[in-house]
């Protein structure tokens, strides 16, 4: 495929400061990168980059596999959840972006998803994020070109997350927000730049299958 090809490319020259950290690009299959309708941001992959269960996985090889990457992260993959290993796809966050997409109708496989951020750490706290998303950014400009989503929809929305550092960048005019069921948590949501994006608390930490009305609200804005 040459747009696969070209996007290895050219998303490898814009991750060249950090081509050799221990990271990860897509968390759907190279298939994904095609006209969808949703795109899925999380923050950046989670884990110790230092921990040897992450040392054979650099930003580097994982551009050097993408176009054979059938897997989805969300699906496939077994993670460790409170130093214990799940079954694949089968972590409290894994089985909530699972349920997300059930709200939207929609195949978990067919969505794009990755991160903001490549490069693995422990937590948002050591992340780098004002250093590393703008390194990233071009990137995700590449993937929103292939896949043209209808809606953006990030995980987290606090100060340090992908719906901020979206916020930031896209300056839109107004922002809405919609009750999260839980607690003082808010959704949020913003159209700029011909892009909607809708941040949702952490599905790490927030249960989006216990409350349904952010389910439709969420169909609200695909439909927009």
């Amino acid at each position: 495929m040459t747009n696969l090809s070209t996007f290895v490319a050219t998303a490898r020259r814009h991750l060249t400061p950090i081509i050799d950290r221990r990271g990860n690009i897509l968390y759907s299959s190279c298939a994904t990168l095609r006209p969808g309708t949703v795109y899925l941001l999380g923050l950046n992959p989670g884990g110790d980059p230092h921990d040897p269960r992450h040392q054979e996985q650099t930003i580097d090889s994982a551009l050097r596999a993408l176009p054979s990457k059938r897997e989805n992260e969300y699906l496939d993959v077994s993670w460790r959840e409170q130093g214990i290993r799940r079954a694949a796809g089968q972590s409290n966050l894994q089985r909530r972006v699972q349920r997300l997409a059930e709200m939207l109708n929609l195949d978990l496989r067919d969505m794009c998803a990755a991160n903001l951020i490549f490069a693995r750490s422990a937590n948002a706290e050591t992340s780098d994020y004002s250093e590393l998303a703008p390194i990233c950014w071009p990137v995700h400009e590449l993937i929103l070109g292939l896949v043209q989503p209808r809606l953006i929809i990030a995980f987290g929305n606090s100060g340090v997350s992908p719906y901020a550092f979206l916020l930031s960048k896209l300056t839109p005019a107004s922002e809405t927000m919609f009750p999260s069921g839980h607690g003082s948590w808010r959704c949020r949501a913003f159209t700029a730049g011909g892009m909607r994006v809708a941040g949702l608390p952490h599905l790490s930490r927030y249960a989006i299958d216990r409350h349904p009305p952010v389910g439709k609200w969420l169909n609200a804005l695909l439909a927009g």
